[in-house]
């Protein structure tokens, strides 16, 4: 009897306690490879993995289609959406933490501030990584509020302030004074403030190369890594670059895999967790100059973060993984019809559209990795436009809560699944 008593007391508690209880130290990813939907994956699945092979994107457990048009206009700015990600609500096109010219004063939680300061409020390291400009849109948006997005130096300003723990990307130019030499340029602040010296005085450890972030990761503390003038991708088409002699990636700055890693080692080791948003740019930049080269390069570094994420999550099981872009630029579509290899593309299809080889326009297609049976098949990349358009976007989850990543989700949703992995007592919990 006595026996059965206890039996039923613990029943009893158990279906009292919440059903996803929060385990200590919740923390949450989000991956914001910008400008990319299924369709893009799909590209980049054939370049690096071939037909048969699954890239670390394909591994995530959790799926859904992703809507995010904005309150005025049906395919969403990356100001627009990275502020619905960031407040949990329908943002406008020109929105960067303000709609309608005032700033935002209460996000969907209810609380006075975007996630990332409710999070940070909460306990938790909070960090920020762009392959653009750490003042750029998507990361911008999660700690600044400015009536114009292109106000960098006043987004750096509100960024540093806010005082996270790591901020990984270009923008050097934005936190150095005009005429102040940098690493990588020349300042370009009026307002004489030095912000480099600034977090440096606040106990930031500033690096500005490949091998300092190398050390950086090895070692405890806030990090400010600035690795080039502003983007640290040279944006243009296969032809411009060429002509100027620029590589697309930008050779003295990490990649957008190697930041993620690093940023993994400095922040994960926190005893009450973390949220790290990481946003990958040059997949929406190159898509919207219609450089597929560029872009599946782009991808395939969007993919290793991934990789390092689902390693990080499979060891840290209080880890939520999330994966979604809030538009699809340029439209792009992979396609082995008609396409022979060796043979010359041609620079557009019988309906107009544009095709890009591995060269750009007028060149050789490219080849799939080996399929099954270890042929390489060929295909060519076509595109639809050359700007941001609402295509199947696909938002992806992994770990933690990656269970709230199901059916049809607004951008407002994306907010939400983060909200209740790291949040305690979440709204949106249930």
């Amino acid at each position: 009897m006595f026996r059965l008593i206890i039996v039923c007391v613990g029943l009893v508690f158990s279906a009292l306690a919440p059903a996803h209880a929060q385990p200590r130290g919740a923390s949450a990813i989000f991956l914001h490879p910008d400008g990319m939907g299924p369709n893009t994956w799909a590209a980049a699945r054939l370049k690096e993995v071939g037909p048969d092979g699954r890239l670390a994107w394909d591994r995530m457990a959790h799926a859904a289609l992703y809507v995010g048009p904005l309150a005025d206009q049906l395919s969403a700015s990356s100001n627009g959406g990275g502020t619905s990600h960031a407040w949990g609500l329908r943002a406008k096109a020109d929105s960067f933490g303000m709609i309608d010219g005032q700033s935002i004063q209460t996000a969907a939680s209810g609380a006075p501030m975007p996630l990332m300061l409710e999070a940070q409020r909460a306990g938790k390291q909070i960090g920020l990584i762009n392959s653009a400009s750490i003042t750029d849109a998507g990361t911008g948006t999660q700690l600044a509020r400015v009536a114009n997005r292109r106000d960098h130096t006043e987004i750096a300003r509100q960024i540093l302030e806010a005082k996270p723990d790591l901020l990984l990307g270009g923008g050097e130019q934005y936190f150095l004074p005009t005429g102040v030499q940098g690493v990588h340029g020349q300042g370009v602040r009026t307002d004489g403030r030095n912000l480099i010296e600034e977090a440096r005085a606040q106990g930031y450890r500033i690096v500005r190369t490949r091998a300092e972030l190398e050390a950086a990761a090895k070692a405890p503390g806030k990090v400010l890594g600035l690795f080039a003038a502003a983007d640290t991708f040279n944006e243009g088409t296969e032809e411009a670059l060429k002509q100027q002699g620029l590589t697309a990636f930008q050779r003295q700055a990490p990649r957008y895999d190697e930041m993620v890693a690093a940023a993994l080692a400095i922040l994960g080791p926190g005893r009450n967790g973390f949220y790290l948003m990481a946003e990958e740019e040059a997949t929406d930049n190159f898509g919207g100059e219609n450089n597929a080269s560029a872009v599946l390069e782009a991808v395939a570094g969007a993919d290793r973060a991934i990789a390092h994420a689902l390693a990080a999550a499979a060891k840290n099981k209080a880890l939520l993984v999330l994966v979604a872009s809030d538009s699809d630029c340029g439209g792009l579509q992979a396609t082995g019809d008609d396409v022979v290899e060796g043979k010359t593309l041609p620079a557009r299809w019988e309906n107009g559209a544009p095709v890009d080889g591995v060269d750009g326009t007028g060149g050789l297609p490219f080849m799939a990795a080996p399929d099954r049976a270890g042929r390489r098949l060929p295909f060519a990349l076509s595109w639809a436009a050359d700007g941001d358009m609402s295509g199947g976007g696909v938002a992806r989850a992994h770990g933690w809560g990656a269970q709230r990543v199901a059916g049809t989700m607004d951008s407002t949703d994306i907010y939400k699944a983060l909200h209740a992995a790291l949040i305690s007592r979440s709204p949106f919990a249930r």
